[in-house]
């Protein structure tokens, strides 16, 4: 049985059994779900939980990279002394080391990898993109300012309005030779820093978004949301028509 929150509900049988634990009388209501031949097999700590939705299972990566075990200690002075205590010095902070981490200390082994930096996409229905503001703000002031109406989407039909050599880049590759300046919204040449574009994730079942995030993918040279309406001189209605059109003859 699944509950409210995503996890799922054990049925533990009350069969009157109770044990004493530190001082406390549990019954099967405290038992974690387990699997009594994988303990033997092992002989380890080890649950067993049934992954029903999303949360579980960002729960159990949570889980895995939670980082090390800490423990925290204080030093306290004998009572005879008359040293004065400094509690910041003394406090201290440990952390357990398994064997296979110090082995792999000890062979200098990577530890960590730096890879490519990735950049989101934006990708959204014209005049339908998101915008962030402050509470107190005066909203009609900011639909009139352009600044608000500008995003990377926006920006890339005008660079390849203004620079040739954008023209033949798709929209996916841009980050690999421009960057994204946030504060101004615009896109300028790349110096040295490598990174990838990934366009942000959409649905099929968002419709024409979805349709227009496949023809960002495969056309080049757009100025405009008009341009991936048209293919071979016919304008179409929507983008999943240009979309069909273009990709059926494929």
């Amino acid at each position: 049985m699944q509950g409210e929150d995503s996890y799922p509900i054990y049925k533990r049988r009350n069969n009157g059994i109770t044990v004493k634990v530190r001082k406390t009388t549990l019954d099967n209501g405290w038992v974690a779900p387990y699997n009594s031949y994988l303990l033997c097999r092992f002989d380890c700590h080890l649950n067993i939980d049934i992954c029903s939705s999303v949360n579980s299972v960002k729960y159990l990566y949570k889980y895995i990279y939670k980082g090390h075990d800490k423990i925290t200690f204080n030093v306290l002075k004998p009572k005879n002394s008359e040293l004065m205590i400094d509690e910041i010095a003394q406090f201290q902070a440990g952390r357990w080391i398994l064997p296979p981490e110090a082995l792999w200390r000890i062979y200098a082994f990577t530890l960590n990898e730096m890879n490519l930096l990735v950049a989101t996409l934006q990708v959204h229905l014209p005049h339908r993109h998101c915008v962030t503001f402050q509470e107190n703000q005066d909203l009609q002031k900011i639909l009139s300012v352009d600044f608000y109406k500008t995003t990377m989407l926006t920006e890339f039909f005008k660079l390849n309005a203004e620079d040739n050599e954008a023209k033949s880049i798709l929209y996916k590759h841009l980050p690999e030779y421009y960057t994204w300046d946030s504060s101004s919204k615009i896109w300028t040449k790349k110096k040295q820093q490598q990174v990838i574009g990934r366009i942000a994730l959409a649905n099929p079942a968002e419709g024409e978004r979805y349709y227009l995030k496949l023809l960002l993918n495969h056309v080049k040279g757009l100025t405009s949301f008009k341009d991936l309406k048209i293919y071979q001189n016919i304008k179409y209605n929507s983008f999943q028509e240009s979309a069909t059109a273009r990709f059926s003859r494929i």
